[in-house]
């Protein structure tokens, strides 16, 4: 084993994009690609490593994803499986569609969790937030009060 160690220097940012709210980084081997959410801008960022920062694509969607992680046997370039605004879900790369598989509360439960917003939309509390795949498969995922609904309080 050797001793030595390499070692980078970065003077600079690899890619200058600003997020809001960058997170959930996940490295696709099959494409060589990474991809990562902006939570605020309600975005999906993929960019090639072999290709670099000119490569990068942004998919703008109409709710926000905290984290991605891919499907056994689905080729993650076409849907991944996401943790959501409202639930886990699958997401279609190509349309940016949204199959939810399992809202985050349901019932009279999210009625009452609910915000009425100004324009008269009720918009539910929660978001989600940092997840990851376990060694068994399970996709573990955090949620949390959404940033601009109000409050924090105990979601019980």
């Amino acid at each position: 084993m050797s001793s030595e160690l390499e070692t980078w220097t970065v003077t600079e940012p690899f890619l200058h994009i600003n997020c809001n709210l960058g997170e959930g980084p996940h490295y696709e081997p099959a494409t060589n690609t990474l991809r990562f959410v902006d939570i605020i801008e309600k975005a999906l960022h993929t960019v090639s490593l072999s290709e670099g920062a000119s490569s990068l694509k942004t998919l703008t969607l109409p709710f926000s994803i905290g984290s991605t992680a891919d499907i056994e046997g689905v080729d993650p370039s076409k849907k991944i499986l996401v943790g959501s605004k409202s639930g886990v879900g699958i997401l279609d790369r190509e349309t940016g569609e949204l199959e939810l598989l399992k809202k985050y509360y349901d019932g009279e439960d999210a009625i009452e969790k609910a915000e009425v917003l100004g324009d008269g939309v009720k918009e539910e509390r929660m978001r989600g937030n940092d997840g990851s795949v376990d060694p068994q498969g399970r996709f573990w995922i955090g949620t949390m009060t959404d940033f601009w609904v109000g409050d924090v309080f105990d979601e019980g």
